[in-house]
């Protein structure tokens, strides 16, 4: 079924939002206020916006879409299909200079409803990149227990959830499958310098005449040295082929 948001005009969508935000940006500064200041107020602001504008597109598909988004109720319905959706709009969170992005939603809402489908709009400081997901069929099991002080508000379990994932603008990478591939080729590069050291040290026995007992002590310490790398290496690919997989967004602009 994620066919009907593959549709959607997801650019437009992005750039009536653009637009939207540049206005209250201005409409900030006009009264001494930066509204970039608090990421997590702009994005609430642009919410409801964001909402009005899916259905609005939804529309160009569907013939009854209808928004809602009340406490307990679906953002947008589309009755043609019988489709639940909610919309969700995140900047991240902040720390030590690294952004991440839990991806939450209201528990209770997940709970009641049993499967959702969610679109969420990842955006950047400046609004100006994005990365657009949709998820489809989401359940309780998809997202963590809410914390303690969160207000109803669950992190999603990427582990499970990024199976149901399709991106709509920019995408996402496993940074496991992209590290395991990067040692990879960390392994090909010091096989090839071995080679090359292998190489060097039997020319350098038939140049020098050097006895067979001291090229083979000199081929075993190369040996033992490239070993010791690739075991370094071996680990670190193991470690991430068993580790529970770590996303990272890629954003893509308007322009």
């Amino acid at each position: 079924m994620s066919h009907y948001v593959q549709q959607l005009n997801i650019k437009a969508i992005l750039n009536d939002l653009t637009e939207f935000e540049n206005s209250l940006k201005v409409l900030f500064e006009d009264y001494d206020m930066n509204l970039r200041e608090n990421l997590g107020r702009r994005n609430a602001l642009i919410s409801a916006l964001q909402e009005k504008v899916t259905a609005k597109y939804l529309r160009e598909i569907f013939f009854s879409v209808e928004i809602d988004g009340a406490p307990g109720k679906p953002d947008i319905t589309i009755h043609d299909i019988d489709r639940e959706l909610e919309c969700k709009i995140t900047s991240g969170s902040r720390s030590k200079g690294y952004v991440s992005y839990a991806l939450q939603t209201d528990y209770e809402t997940i709970c009641k409803k049993q499967f959702l489908d969610y679109i969420y709009v990842l955006c950047n400081d400046t609004f100006d990149k994005f990365c657009v997901l949709f998820f489809e069929d989401l359940t309780p099991d998809d997202f963590f227990l809410p914390a303690s002080g969160s207000r109803g508000k669950s992190r999603m379990k990427k582990k499970n959830a990024m199976k149901k994932c399709t991106p709509l603008w920019g995408n996402y990478i496993i940074k496991n499958e992209q590290l395991i591939t990067r040692y990879g080729e960390r392994k090909k590069a010091h096989l090839e310098n071995h080679n090359e050291n292998i190489g060097k040290i039997l020319n350098k026995a038939y140049d020098d005449n050097l006895c067979l007992q001291k090229v083979a002590n000199m081929i075993e310490k190369e040996e033992e040295a490239y070993d010791k790398k690739i075991e370094k290496i071996d680990a670190k690919i193991e470690k991430w082929k068993n580790k529970d997989p770590q996303f990272s967004f890629v954003f893509k602009s308007l322009s």
